[in-house]
């Protein structure tokens, strides 16, 4: 017996699945970190992800946080240290989420000896370092890309 109602659904195959950025053959790579690119200065300007300083522009930490997601890179505090005179030490990890391996890594600090953090709440100068060394992170291993979009690494 034959269903009157059947449809017929004709599957084509799936375009093949990227690989990891760091697997492909330079040309490769640069292709796809050019796209990456182009897509990340599009968010970056959208949303005002960058700060003129001087003559250059640079990225944001959101904007260095956007580049990592695009790449399944997310950061992890490994530790904040604060220092007898109330500033803070922080260091962060970069790892995958595709294999969870530890990919990057950057330290930063936060003075309380700086103008603008030196009288904030303790809790304001750990999060600064945090968010200083998650940029630092990103940018050491990944400012060839933001580079490509156009913006200054550091």
């Amino acid at each position: 017996m034959s269903d009157s109602n059947s449809e017929l659904i004709i599957s084509q195959p799936n375009a093949p699945a990227r690989t990891d950025l760091f697997q492909q053959s330079p040309r490769e790579m640069v292709a796809h970190a050019s796209e990456l690119a182009t897509v990340l200065k599009d968010v970056i300007v959208k949303q005002k992800l960058s700060v003129r300083i001087g003559p250059n522009e640079y990225v944001k930490a959101e904007g260095w946080s956007t580049l990592g997601c695009m790449l399944g890179i997310l950061p992890r505090e490994k530790s904040v240290v604060e220092h007898a005179d109330g500033s803070y030490e922080a260091v962060v990890e970069l790892y995958s989420l595709k294999t969870g391996a530890i990919v990057g890594q950057g330290s930063a600090l936060c003075g309380s000896d700086e103008q603008r953090w030196g009288k904030a709440d303790r809790f304001a100068r750990r999060s600064m370092a945090i968010t200083r060394a998650t940029g630092k992170a990103y940018r050491l291993g990944l400012s060839w890309i933001v580079t490509l979009a156009g913006y200054a690494p550091t």
